[in-house]
């Protein structure tokens, strides 16, 4: 597994490096290291979800629901970081602002808390 890990991160660095090296970026080396954290950090929660969707007939409703809990709060946000810093995410859906917003008093949007989640 460490190896692997290890070989993940000399690719990404490669990647990165094959795509922004010859910028001359003064952050470069920092974005490097970031772009690397971010993409590393998620490889966990979408090998989990990559292996589940693989086989469905194995898939048990509360263990994905809770796996694509932890792959939109966790493995999501670290992807669109490692975007923005590899390239542009871009905003092509409307539903990426959220649909499952709450307006508060000055009607500001305001996401769903985890208390008010079904159980």
């Amino acid at each position: 597994m460490l190896n692997d890990l290890q070989c993940l991160r000399e690719k990404l660095s490669q990647v990165y490096a094959s795509e922004w090296a010859g910028e001359n970026h003064p952050q470069y080396e920092e974005l490097l290291s970031k772009f690397v954290f971010h993409m590393t950090d998620a490889a966990p929660e979408i090998g989990r979800l990559a292996s589940l969707l693989h086989a469905p007939e194995t898939i048990k409703i509360g263990e994905l629901r809770e796996l694509l809990r932890l792959f939109f709060e966790h493995a999501v946000p670290h992807l669109v970081a490692a975007g923005q810093l590899y390239s542009h995410v871009p905003e092509v859906f409307p539903e990426q602002r959220g649909v499952h917003a709450i307006l508060d008093a000055n009607g500001e949007n305001l996401l769903r808390s985890d208390s008010e989640r079904p159980s």
